[in-house]
């Protein structure tokens, strides 16, 4: 009889990539047909087991770059989970390396070189949190190195500079993952399991707005800049392009873009309304704006033609028969432009089961990529004055 157990450890860390249900039922399955004790609690067992294989695995060292206010989120996130650990921090500024360290109670290196985390063989992940017109080069420097890369948002602030980082990641043959964090946000989330089960019917068209008041001068913060932050719509409303494409599950075809200068002090136009015609014939809308008075707000709207959802309220009668009003999905809403809101424990999650597992990330440099052509597309847009076809794009680098 105490050899049954012993079967079901054996099972579980011999397939520790398996699904852990697929095994927990066909051993339970042995276990009654051999007789052996029907009270015994076969899930905690699994899940003591797993904990026991997480303890006994080595941690995945991290380093990150641009100690600010995201890599602070990324910090706890690694250190929560048990399968990594924060083993440098780089920052120009050594105090503001040192103040998480200090904070978390962190057995890290203090770096104010990359180089020299990147020499660090217990280093197996980088994350880029720096300003954006540096991504390109630590993200770049990290993959040759042979680490695995988180690249924030956006990727770069050109095409050219986010091939460079494709070509760096495929030469390494490393992972990558970009800061999309909202994809593990539970509204999201939710949508888009509506959508793989046809909730909607066909979907023609997708809006999702990024409204976010940044009023600012370069002096009080560097996303203000134009030469480190970029545009409006590569500083925040990325997010809102990158679930556009998401929903809309097709690639764009043509964007095209007005934009409007505030007396905001931002040095780029703080207001960017964009309407994207998708290879499937889908159409798409996206407004970024910093200048409207306002709470931060992050509206979403699917519309097909069997149900609609605006944000948090679904009209899906094929779903619910006989419904007559939207109703409420009582989910956390992705309502805050504070990022200690975001999940960020869920996308660390799903960055280490994918290296741990040998899986493709989502969403990684290559799918990334498209959002950021969109992003770009409408900037160039807004600037000529013209439609922009996302090949044209692509043959001005």
């Amino acid at each position: 009889m105490s050899h049954q157990p012993a079967l079901l450890t054996y099972a579980l860390l011999s397939y520790p990539h398996s699904n852990h249900i697929t095994i927990l039922s066909r051993v339970s399955v042995h276990l009654i047909s051999t007789g052996y004790n029907q009270d015994f609690n076969t899930e905690n067992y699994v899940n003591a087991v797993k904990e026991r294989r997480v303890q006994q695995m080595e941690k995945l060292g991290v380093g990150i770059t641009g100690c600010g206010a995201v890599a602070e989120e990324y910090i706890k996130a690694f250190q929560k989970d048990a399968r990594s650990e924060v083993r440098a921090l780089v920052d120009h500024h050594r105090t503001n390396a040192q103040r998480y360290r200090d904070r978390y109670n962190l057995k890290c290196a203090v770096e104010t070189d990359l180089d020299a985390m990147l020499q660090r063989k217990e280093v197996d992940i980088v994350v880029v949190c720096t300003p954006h017109d540096l991504h390109t080069t630590y993200a770049v420097a990290a993959a040759e190195a042979g680490k695995h890369v988180i690249v924030e948002k956006p990727i770069a602030l050109s095409l050219e500079d986010v091939q460079k980082q494709l070509q760096a990641v495929r030469k390494a043959k490393v992972k990558s993952l970009v800061g999309f964090v909202l994809h593990w946000n539970p509204l999201l989330m939710t949508i888009d399991r509506l959508i793989n089960e046809g909730v909607f019917g066909p979907i023609f068209m997708v809006e999702v707005d990024y409204m976010h008041r940044i009023w600012l001068t370069t002096e009080e913060k560097w996303y203000a800049s134009r030469k480190k932050s970029g545009t409006a719509i590569l500083t925040g409303g990325c997010h809102a392009i990158d679930a556009l494409r998401w929903f809309a599950r097709s690639e764009a075809e043509q964007v095209s873009a007005y934009q409007v200068k505030t007396e905001n002090p931002i040095e780029y136009p703080g207001t960017i309304s964009v309407n994207v015609k998708f290879e499937d014939g889908k159409i798409g809308r996206s407004t970024t704006t910093f200048d409207a008075k306002m709470p931060y707000r992050f509206n979403i709207g699917i519309y097909g033609t069997e149900g609609t959802l605006r944000n948090n309220a679904l009209y899906a009668p094929k779903l619910f028969p006989g419904q007559t009003d939207f109703m409420k999905i009582p989910c956390i809403l992705p309502d805050s432009a504070d990022v200690a809101h975001h999940p960020f424990e869920g996308e660390i999650a799903h960055f280490l089961d994918c290296i741990i597992e040998n899986k493709k990330p989502y969403p990684d440099l290559e799918d990334a990529a498209h959002t950021h052509a969109i992003c770009l597309a409408a900037d160039l847009s807004a600037e000529l004055h013209k439609i922009v076809t996302i090949s044209e794009l692509e043959n001005l680098v």
